[in-house]
């Protein structure tokens, strides 16, 4: 069977001489394709493997990598079709395997800074932080900074509050901690951020009124019916939070809680 992408696959293992950018989904095949580059490069004599740096964001990946790129190596080498030259090249690469810069990002440049001290102004001696201690001193931030949020929570913490009220949502904390992880992999980004205009009142007030006019049109079914008594588990905390609306103004913190709990 031919892949849909096995021209741009072909062009990655034999267009060496060019860059380039290849974007594709988790599970495609982009770490075979870079195996296959880094394997043919070496065996054309363009580079040899102390010259490549390979690099990928977890210690575990890093690991498979260099573990994928011995046994390719390897087949490489032992090819029928591969002439005493290539065997040469491909002999010098696994040798040094150990000595390539495959790891990760951090590793690498943890690397570089040691070589060049003075330039870097960073002590050589220097340790780069585990994946777990790392870990640990974002949550400790994130709790110290919880913490002092808690005293005065504004507009976005206050919905996110609201949104733990319900046993089956996941907790405030987790979500708010989540979110921070996320926003550290865009750290080094100095635009501003831009949030995009939502008119939420609006939007709330139509699924709210969509939400009753299906319940309207099950409450025709049988009571035993499934699909009426499905649409009745929907409607039921919505009509729980829209109950003191005939006393009191609509609670949009409440319904926008309700309604994200429902996904």
């Amino acid at each position: 069977m031919t892949l849909a992408d096995e021209t741009a696959r072909e062009r990655i293992r034999t267009d060496l001489d060019a860059t380039l950018v290849v974007e594709a989904a988790a599970g495609t095949g982009k770490t075979t394709e870079l195996v296959n580059r880094i394997v043919a490069v070496v065996a054309s004599g363009r580079a040899t493997l102390d010259r490549i740096v390979a690099v990928t964001f977890t210690e575990k990946a890093a690991g498979e990598l260099k573990l994928r790129l011995r046994a390719e190596l390897e087949n490489a080498r032992q090819a029928p079709e591969a002439g005493p030259e290539v065997v040469a090249r491909l002999v010098q690469a696994l040798a040094h395997l150990e000595q390539a810069r495959i790891g990760t990002i951090h590793s690498f440049c943890a690397e570089t800074l040691r070589e060049y001290p003075i330039a870097s102004g960073i002590d050589p001696a220097f340790e780069t932080a585990s994946e777990e201690t790392a870990s640990g001193l974002i949550e400790a931030a994130f709790q110290r900074w919880f913490e002092g949020a808690l005293e005065a929570p504004g507009e976005a913490l206050g919905r996110m509050l609201r949104r733990g009220a319900r046993a089956s949502a996941e907790s405030p904390r987790a979500l708010l901690l989540s979110a921070a992880k996320e926003l550290l992999q865009w750290r080094d980004f100095t635009a501003p951020w831009r949030r995009e205009g939502f008119l939420r009142e609006p939007e709330i007030d139509s699924l709210i009124e969509a939400a009753h006019a299906l319940y309207e049109v099950s409450t025709r079914a049988h009571p035993d019916d499934w699909l009426r008594r499905a649409i009745e588990e929907i409607w039921r905390p919505i009509a729980d939070a829209i109950r003191l609306e005939g006393v009191a103004p609509r609670d949009y913190d409440a319904l926008e809680a309700v309604l994200s709990a429902l996904l």
